[in-house]
């Protein structure tokens, strides 16, 4: 199997895990991790795309970054370009009191914030997960 194959499964499968985790802090009310495990579930999904077009993309954590290098490849991620700019804004303010001026993001960041970002990066890895069945190899 190729290397970049098994990158891409290895991504993929944590970038689910981490969508299960997104969705767990919100039904627990926890909406500041809840929207920090959206981005990472999007970016790690992102970098899984990136793996089954045999791009290495392990040096960034941008979502924005990862979308602009997958849209080489695929035009259907111009749909998402706008929304993983919000994801991005997650990655410190999610986790961070000064990332938020006069707040902290558990008292911040809300149930609706929570549930677009889950939405987000379920929308990217199911679009990813789609164009993998046409990046199978030949032979596993």
């Amino acid at each position: 199997m190729d290397i970049f194959w098994k990158e891409a499964e290895r991504w993929l499968r944590q970038a689910e895990y981490d969508l299960k985790a997104a969705e767990w802090c919100q039904q627990g009310g926890f909406f500041a991790p809840a929207t920090f495990w959206a981005q990472q579930a999007a970016a790690k999904s992102l970098r899984a795309f990136l793996f089954l077009v045999k791009e290495d993309a392990r040096e960034t954590r941008s979502v924005v970054d990862l979308m602009d290098r997958a849209l080489v490849y695929e035009e259907g991620f111009k749909d998402f370009v706008s929304s993983s700019r919000r994801l991005d804004i997650y990655y410190k303010t999610s986790r961070f009191p000064d990332a938020l001026p006069g707040g902290v993001p558990a008292e911040v960041i809300s149930d609706k914030d929570a549930v677009e970002a889950i939405r987000q990066a379920a929308d990217i890895l199911d679009i990813i997960e789609k164009r993998r069945k046409g990046y199978l190899p030949e032979t596993l």
